[in-house]
């Protein structure tokens, strides 16, 4: 698992994470964004893959996507709602975004579609994502 939480850590990461060319791409399209709007000081970066825990997640970021923090409900039973604000299927890599307060603050997770990758949160993903055409044409 890679984690980024300062605005120079997040700027560098496009070319200083040991990511795949996709990532990178989608990395520095964010990067660009994020520092456009003021939201670099506001942002935690977590980069999920292959053999990344839950509790790994958990350890990193304080909560689960897989489990609505409200209620408590995990993914797969029937009560569950999904917290997070955006989910976005990018070529391999599912983009998660959670906003925290009123302030601006966010988690951003890209997890991988891979194997290796923890087989609940892959669900979770796909089960809330629309799949997008990356600027490469893959999807």
């Amino acid at each position: 698992m890679l984690s980024y939480y300062t605005a120079a850590a997040i700027a560098a990461a496009p070319t200083s994470a040991p990511v795949d060319p996709a990532l990178r791409r989608l990395l520095a399209d964010r990067v660009h964004e994020w520092a456009a709007t003021d939201l670099l000081d506001l942002t935690y970066l977590l980069i999920v893959g292959p053999h990344d825990s839950e509790r790994a997640i958990v350890e990193a970021v304080g909560f689960s996507p897989l489990v609505n923090p409200l209620d408590g409900a995990r993914f797969g039973s029937p009560q569950f709602h999904p917290h997070h604000d955006w989910l976005e299927r990018h070529g391999g890599w599912t983009e998660l975004t959670f906003c925290i307060g009123n302030d601006g603050w966010a988690c951003v997770m890209f997890v991988q579609d891979a194997d290796g990758t923890d087989p609940e949160l892959l669900s979770l993903c796909r089960a809330y994502s629309a799949q997008v055409e990356t600027d490469d044409g893959t999807t």
